[in-house]
């Protein structure tokens, strides 16, 4: 029966592997040809932030940064790679089209996204425990999966955090302390990277490590203050990235934006499309929508951790996690999505243990999510009403399956007093 589910998946990577090979190749010209302007345009920035004294104040044109300085800290040696083509970027002597055409900044990238995508696969074939065939097809997929493509099309540092959070889960559950002192400390890591990761700390609470979700907590504040000290202005410069980050988050321009796949653009888009039909204003509306759909599914999130104590359904857990965040954000672009690359790997690692609705939902999903299509064409808004679907299944599958436990147990407790019982009753005769 296991080898006859192991076949099953390895054809279902197979035949996705030759779907995702060919659109891949007849639409990698949007991909790459008709999007040059902003190739590359996030790895750019980084190096920048890398360089300069200050990357928060505004003193340099497009240098206003919104993430902690631990953030750029993996960067700095391929930012001395290409510091001269960077530096005359930063003076306007180069566009951005002209930066990438720099034979040291071509080598800088290629270095950093070749490591981090060895890491990644790597970390994967640990992750799934695959083989083989098999391997190797789940190993293409990873490489052609739309989050991932268009990460790199945008050259974001999102994929450092990545690794970070599939060490994670690798180690989480390790028998070897030290192995759970390091996840811990990635997580942290990942935290100060990109902030997206942070409801990961609820695994904490539903596996009832307390200790490790203190330990992950001071980890985080550590490296997300202490690093302000090498930059210019140190502390003062987080009111800076408060602003920084303020006037990111604002502007309707991002909401409508393709690749923003927030629930704050989906009621955006919704309240819009009424607004087109009715011919009426529908700004409360959306600002209402925008509340209900973010801080509901916040909400629905921390109480379905808290109840899911002991929960085996591990994807769906992971999946919840990331998504929660991923979709609360105003903005929150679509590269966002390489972290569910590890929830795909948990569900196809378990793929045996689904239902066959959940084998058919899931897996569509997850391929519509997957598909290069999206990144070729850089246009995620279906997309957003996929995850919202995934993210409230999710928590449907976490309540039942607690609600099931909860059955189980008062079933046992009930047996163990009929058991107590029994032996008094004949004591008594």
């Amino acid at each position: 029966m296991e080898k006859t589910q192991s076949n099953k998946v390895q054809k279902i990577l197979f035949w996705t592997t030759i779907a995702f090979t060919v659109i891949f190749a007849l639409a990698s010209y949007f991909l790459f040809i008709l999007q040059s302007g902003r190739v590359f345009s996030d790895f750019a920035e980084t190096l920048s932030y890398c360089i300069v004294k200050n990357p928060y104040s505004g003193e340099y044109a497009n240098i206003h940064s919104i993430y902690p300085p631990f953030a750029y800290l993996p960067f700095y040696l391929f930012a001395l790679i290409a510091k001269k083509p960077i530096s005359a970027y930063l003076a306007g002597e180069f566009t951005l089209s002209q930066l990438c055409d720099q034979p040291t900044f071509i080598l800088s990238f290629v270095l950093f996204f070749v490591l981090c995508l060895a890491v990644v696969l790597f970390l994967a074939a640990k992750i799934s425990k695959f083989k083989g065939k098999k391997l190797a097809y789940l190993l293409i997929c990873i490489t052609l999966f739309s989050p991932i493509l268009y990460s790199f099309v945008r050259g974001n540092n999102i994929i450092s955090a990545l690794i970070l959070i599939m060490l994670f889960f690798w180690l989480y559950n390790s028998e070897k302390r030290w192995h759970r002192e390091i996840a811990n400390l990635c997580l942290a890591g990942a935290i100060a990277i990109k902030i997206y990761p942070i409801l990961i700390i609820l695994f904490f609470i539903k596996d009832r490590r307390f200790l490790d979700l203190l330990k992950t907590i001071g980890y985080a504040l550590v490296l997300l203050f202490i690093p302000f000290l090498l930059v210019e202005g140190g502390f003062g410069n987080i009111k800076h990235i408060w602003n920084n980050f303020t006037k990111f988050n604002s502007g309707e321009s991002r909401q409508l934006n393709k690749t923003n796949i927030s629930l704050d653009a989906l009621a955006s888009s919704i309240s819009l499309t009424l607004a087109d039909w009715t011919g009426s204003n529908m700004d409360g509306l959306y600002s209402i929508l925008s509340k209900i759909l973010r801080f509901g599914l916040v909400l629905s999130t921390i109480v379905t951790f808290i109840l899911s104590k002991k929960s085996k359904l591990i994807m769906q857990t992971i999946l919840l996690s990331l998504l929660t965040y991923e979709l609360f954000m105003g903005v929150s672009y679509s590269y966002t999505l390489i972290f569910l690359t590890i929830p795909i790997i948990y569900f196809l690692k378990d793929f045996d243990n689904y239902s066959l609705f959940d084998k058919l939902f899931y897996g569509i999903c997850f391929l519509f999510i997957a598909c290069p299509i999206f990144a070729c064409i850089k246009d995620f808004r279906l997309i957003r009403y996929v995850l919202l679907i995934l993210a409230v299944k999710a928590i449907v599958d976490l309540i039942i399956d607690f609600s099931r436990q909860r059955k189980i147990k008062k079933q046992t407790n009930q047996s163990e007093q009929t058991q107590n019982i029994e032996p008094e009753v004949q004591e008594n005769v």
